[in-house]
């Protein structure tokens, strides 16, 4: 295990530790730009060092399938309005890359699988902790749509995706049938899983009730049918709690524009298709490669009147990134999924459990990402890749019969 633990001890510590880092890096920044950055740097050094202390080997296949999208963001870049500003947003993509490419260099067998999963899985013990001081003391997490917990994220909502992952990751470690856990850290992963629940509730984030949901559902279909059964209950029973009652049925008010003449307010997700609308002529304007990467806010009040001093992203994934980097970047972003997918299904037919699990997370992401600003969630994104990544490797030792490509062994 020595080559396995080779210059591991940034990149661990960074695993375990960014989902808790977010109050302190906040208090860090500084015209934007604080203590953040450097850590992607750092990060981004550390994956380099492995590749040159390796011979520069890269995986082929990973290459392959980033590549378009990286390329194409980098020449959006080039006709950005704010050069460094889409460069230094941009350098998070690149880490996402970065947490995808790291499990080529350490994932091999069974065992290291289960080390790294069992980090990202421990990962959420100190979210949960800010979380348990939110429940105490709710007066700090109240605003304008009540109590909404965020634990030690910046956002309820990239709290809520980040739960989405871990309930996942949990749920995969008591059904796969290819990688088997001790049945102390399931005991744990079960715990853990039932506080990722709680507090996905609370954070109220209606997007990621939904994420979840498709991943199970997924898994029904492909798996366990009793587990529509169970959402269904389970659905009818959260619909009982006043509080989520409240945020499903607020997206049936507040649809029309006309409200506004009114003195009233679009609901979040009628104000989104009103966004989107609105950008659509600027999108035309550029189709293949964009007005550069993370524009969309840059050029926001002019082409959205109902806007007059914030600026704001799309809150849609594909529409920003059509606006950024044009349609060429949303097939790129496109074919970097599919081939996901593709290596996905193969896993499958070797661990049907866990693979449904692991299609269905990869579903969830691309749907939300039609009401989300999922791209710039950074800490999500770094487990959420680093996640999918293992697998992505881990396949091409599990799954000859299927004929998976051999060039990155």
């Amino acid at each position: 295990m020595k080559s396995f633990f080779y210059f591991s001890q940034t990149i661990f510590i960074l695993l375990l530790l960014r989902s808790s880092l977010d109050p302190i890096l906040d208090l860090t920044r500084v015209g934007g730009i604080g203590f953040g950055a450097i850590i992607n740097f750092i990060l981004v050094l550390c994956v380099c060092n492995l590749i040159l202390k390796n011979n520069m080997l890269v995986s082929k296949s990973i290459i392959k399938i980033w590549s378009p999208f990286i390329v194409i963001g980098l020449l959006s870049i080039s006709i950005s309005p704010d050069k460094i500003s889409s460069l230094r947003s941009f350098f998070t993509v690149i880490t996402y890359f970065s947490w995808f490419l790291i499990p080529f260099y350490y994932v091999k067998k069974e065992a290291e699988v289960k080390v790294l999963i069992k980090l990202i899985i421990y990962s959420s013990i100190i979210p949960f902790v800010f979380a348990g001081v939110e429940f105490i003391f709710p007066a700090g997490s109240t605003g304008n749509d009540g109590f909404r917990v965020f634990g030690s994220f910046s956002h309820p909502n990239i709290f809520a995706f980040y739960l989405v992952l871990i309930s996942s990751i949990c749920f995969f470690t008591f059904k796969s049938t290819l990688i088997a856990f001790d049945v102390k850290f399931i005991k744990h992963a079960k715990i853990i899983f039932m506080f990722c629940i709680i507090c996905l509730l609370a954070t109220k984030t209606r997007s990621a009730w939904i994420a979840l949901v498709i991943v199970f559902l997924v898994y029904g279909l492909l798996i366990e049918r009793r587990y529509i059964v169970y959402l269904i209950l389970l659905t009818f029973i959260a619909f009982l709690i006043p509080s989520i009652q409240e945020r499903i049925l607020d997206i049936f008010s507040g649809n029309s524009i006309d409200i506004l003449e009114e003195g009233g307010k679009l609901n979040s997700y009628a104000w989104r298709n009103v966004v989107w609308s609105a950008a659509w002529g600027y999108i035309m304007e550029k189709p293949f490669f964009g007005h550069g990467y993370n524009s969309f806010s840059y050029y926001f009040l002019e082409f959205f009147p109902l806007e007059s001093d914030t600026s704001f992203d799309a809150h849609n994934t594909y529409v920003q990134i059509a606006f950024d980097m044009g349609f060429f970047g949303v097939i790129a972003y496109l074919f970097l999924f599919s081939m996901i997918l593709a290596r996905m299904i193969k896993y499958f037919k070797v661990d049907k459990k866990g693979g449904a699990i692991i299609i269905g997370l990869v579903i969830s992401y691309l749907v939300v990402g039609y009401s989300d600003n999922l791209l710039f969630y950074l800490s999500y994104n770094w487990y959420f890749w680093f996640f999918i990544g293992i697998f992505f490797v881990y396949s091409q030792f599990n799954c000859q019969s299927t004929n998976l490509d051999k060039e990155d062994v």
